[in-house]
């Protein structure tokens, strides 16, 4: 494929402007997010790059463009967006590689077009995904359609999806690696090892078991004999759990406060978790009538 011809098709073509439009808007953001002054006479030839910006235009554009063509929107969404990208490695290499060392700035004028092409390449990848995900995830969270394939006998039907599973090992796990890690505490030995061990399992099964949460809770439903759960309470509590451990964090300088917000998610995901398989999977199968979207 050309991509002469491919940038100016796609530039000309109207469906495609909010795309690009939001992947511009993700630009000022991204440096905000990104900028690290080098310390000291450290050599730091590109540095971090803020994948959040990018990450929230990609579902942006995928809800956007659902129904029509939500993987092309993601890729212009991420070409625009890779100015920043490629800003962001410009201003460090510029700032950090010392001038009067000709072998470094031999070496990042060799290397810098291939970390330039490497970036924009991984940054239309991350929104291209991001774009399907916002896009399948705004589809389920249709109400319409919720109901609508339950009346038509889709499999499914009855909001029986096996990703419940995962929601309830997280469920019994999660309390237990949250107590050993912020009340026990260990600090050296194997008891640390099984803590740094226990951290990562416990983000692994929480990304899985908030996926399954999400799966089952959007599954359609007979809307004669079954409610349909709330989406507000069990998805986005702990999503707003998570930003708000991160805002305070960062506002108090605690030093992590990703790891807040993390701890935030975690906590916030295993109550609502556990009120789903309360209040939502009663055995026996059938919850009270009514509605809760």
């Amino acid at each position: 494929m050309d991509p002469v011809r491919f940038l100016r098709e796609g530039l000309a073509d109207d469906s495609l402007r909010t795309a690009i439009l939001v992947g511009l808007a993700t630009i000022p953001f991204t440096l905000v997010l990104s900028w690290e002054p080098a310390a000291g006479d450290t050599v730091v030839v590109g540095g971090s790059v803020s994948g959040t910006p990018m990450l929230l235009a990609g579902l942006v554009v995928g809800s956007l463009y659902r129904n029509r063509g939500a993987r092309r929107a993601g890729i212009w969404t991420g070409l625009a967006a890779s100015i920043g990208t490629v800003t962001v490695f410009v201003a460090n290499t510029v700032t950090t590689v010392p001038p009067d060392s000709l072998w470094m700035v031999a070496l990042a004028a060799v290397l810098g077009p291939v970390v330039v092409g490497l970036g924009v390449a991984l940054t239309v990848a991350f929104t291209t995904v991001a774009a399907l995900v916002g896009g399948w995830a705004t589809t389920r969270l249709q109400r319409d359609r919720r109901n609508r394939a339950a009346r038509s006998g889709e499999t499914g039907a009855t909001g029986r999806s096996r990703w419940w599973l995962a929601v309830l090992v997280y469920a019994v796990v999660a309390p237990i690696v949250l107590v050993y890690v912020l009340w026990v505490r260990p600090e050296s030995g194997v008891g640390l090892v099984l803590s740094i061990v226990g951290v990562f399992g416990l983000v692994v099964s929480a990304v899985v078991a908030f996926v399954g949460l999400f799966i089952d809770v959007t599954a359609p439903r007979d809307p004669a004999t079954d409610r349909l759960p709330s989406v507000r309470l069990y998805v986005g509590v702990p999503i707003g759990a998570a930003v708000l451990a991160y805002a305070i964090g960062a506002l108090r300088a605690t030093g992590n406060p990703a790891g807040d917000g993390t701890y935030g998610f975690v906590i916030a995901l295993w109550v609502c978790v556990t009120a789903y398989l309360v209040f939502e999977r009663r055995p026996g199968g059938t919850v009270p009538s009514g509605s809760n979207a």
